[in-house]
């Protein structure tokens, strides 16, 4: 081989190992960014739950379903459905039970 060959192959195996490198920075920041917002997801939710609860629709006193557990299960759902999502319930789901229709 020609030194101009192996030159040339040296300097190809060069860039293919600083793409490589590149590749393997940016998958590790973008890495660590999800974590940090998974972390800060955490700790609004925690701060959320020491705080007062968040007040809901109120129903008529003279609704006679005003009190019942369906209607309760109901408001939940739909406060539930309000709040935007976390990126661990956008993967793994809510912890919502499965449907028994």
């Amino acid at each position: 081989m020609s030194e101009n060959t192996v030159n040339r192959k040296l300097l190809e195996r060069l860039r293919r190992v600083e793409q490589q490198i590149r590749a393997f920075k940016e998958l590790h920041a973008s890495e660590l960014q999800i974590v940090l917002d998974e972390l800060a997801d955490i700790a609004g939710e925690v701060e959320a739950s020491r705080g007062a609860p968040l007040p809901g629709p109120e129903a008529p006193v003279d609704d006679p379903a005003a009190n019942s557990p369906k209607r309760a299960k109901w408001l939940a759902e739909q406060e539930r459905k309000q709040r935007p999502q976390s990126r661990r319930e956008l993967l793994f789901g809510r912890g919502e039970e499965p449907r028994s229709d």
